[in-house]
C-alpha cells in the first residue's frame, strides 16, 4: 500500500496532460471564476503596497499563480508542486499564453511541508485543491504561518460540506458520484476522480477548517460558501 505523498504524486503524474480539460469539464469551467475569488481575497494583504511576493502552492498548472501575475502590485510569484508533470503542462500553457516565459512567475518542484524560505517573506499565500491532498495539513499550514509577513493573508479554495443536509446528500450521493465516470471518459483514470469523492470524507468543514486557523496563531479567520457550501473559501489574516 502507497504512503499519501506517493499516491498523490502518482495519481497527479497520470492525469496531467488532461487536469485543466476534466476541470472544465466538471465544473463547467466555474472552477475558473472559483480561482478569481480566490485571489480576490487573498490580495487583501496587499492594500495600496507594491513589490509583493506571493506564494502560491500546490499549485498544478498554475491557473491561480497566472491570477496574480495580473496584480501590478506584485513583483514576484513563487508557484510550487511537487509532481514535475503537471507543472510541465502548466508552463507549456503559460509560456504558450505569454509567448514566452510568464512574467514575474517562478514555477519549482518543491514540498510544501518543507518551505525554503525565511520567515515572514510572503505577503500573501494562496492553495486550490491542495491543502486537502498533502500529507500533512497541519504542518503545511504551520510553514503558511511562519512564511507570511505580519497581515499577510492565506486563501484556501477546496471541496465543502454543504450545511444544508437534502444539498449535502445531492451533492455527494448524486453528482459526486458522476465524477469518476468522467474520469473514466475524459482522463481514462477512473481511480484517480475515485479518490476526490474519498478523499472528502475526511476533510473539515469550511467552518471547522476557519476555526482551526487561530490554533495556528493567524488573528482573524472567516469563509465563504460557494455552489451552497459544495465548495468552500477559508481565508485567514496573521
Amino acid at each position: 500500500m502507497q504512503d499519501k505523498e506517493s499516491y498523490i504524486h502518482n495519481l497527479f503524474t497520470r492525469i496531467a496532460e488532461k487536469y485543466d480539460l476534466i476541470n472544465d469539464v466538471m465544473t463547467g469551467s466555474l472552477h475558473r471564476s472559483w480561482k478569481k475569488t480566490l485571489v480576490e481575497h487573498a490580495a487583501q494583504a496587499l492594500r495600496d503596497k507594491t513589490n509583493t511576493r506571493i506564494l502560491d502552492l500546490c499549485t498544478g498548472t498554475g491557473d491561480i499563480a497566472d491570477l496574480w501575475i495580473a496584480d501590478s502590485r506584485v513583483s514576484e510569484i513563487i508557484a510550487i508542486d511537487t509532481c514535475a508533470p503537471m507543472l510541465a503542462s502548466g508552463y507549456k500553457k503559460l509560456k504558450k499564453k505569454y509567448q514566452g516565459d510568464p512574467p514575474k512567475l517562478k514555477m519549482l518542484e518543491a514540498d510544501a511541508l518543507e518551505l525554503y524560505y525565511p520567515h515572514e517573506h510572503f505577503d500573501a499565500v494562496t492553495i486550490s485543491f491542495g491543502l486537502r491532498n498533502v500529507k500533512d495539513a497541519d504542518k503545511c499550514l504551520a510553514e503558511i504561518y511562519r512564511v507570511l509577513k505580519p497581515g499577510g493573508y492565506f486563501a484556501c479554495l477546496d471541496l465543502g460540506h454543504p450545511s444544508i443536509p437534502f444539498i449535502d446528500w445531492l451533492y455527494k450521493k448524486v453528482f459526486l458520484k458522476m465524477v469518476p465516470t468522467l474520469g473514466a471518459s475524459f482522463a481514462k483514470d477512473k481511480d484517480a476522480y475515485q479518490y476526490l469523492i474519498d478523499s472528502l470524507n475526511t476533510w473539515p468543514s469550511q467552518k471547522t477548517l476557519s476555526e482551526a486557523m487561530y490554533d495556528f496563531g493567524f488573528k482573524r479567520s472567516y469563509y465563504k460558501n460557494i455552489m451552497l457550501g459544495a465548495i468552500g473559501i477559508v481565508v485567514a489574516e496573521k
